[in-house]
């Protein structure tokens, strides 16, 4: 089984050691092995993690609606 440590979670996330102790505290991680004090994260809770987090953008959303700027502001009025 491999853990890992927030230093080494924060590497390889490209993010601050605090915000990985933020997202252990939360339980984005699922359940952790506390060795000495240390909650190291399992190999499946960093997989669990990565699936949540990673997938198509705004899946099931509509669309945003497009805007003609140069219809808006074509007459700006008496100056």
């Amino acid at each position: 089984m491999i853990l890992y440590t927030a230093d080494r979670l924060a590497e390889m996330l490209g993010v601050q050691k605090s915000t990985v102790q933020q997202l252990v505290r939360a339980g984005e991680f699922g359940p952790t092995v506390n060795v000495a004090r240390k909650h190291l994260v399992t190999e499946d809770g960093l997989a669990g993690f990565i699936a949540r987090r990673t997938g198509p953008a705004h899946s099931g959303l509509a669309p945003a609606p497009q805007t003609n700027y140069h219809h808006r502001h074509s007459d700006p009025g008496p100056i």
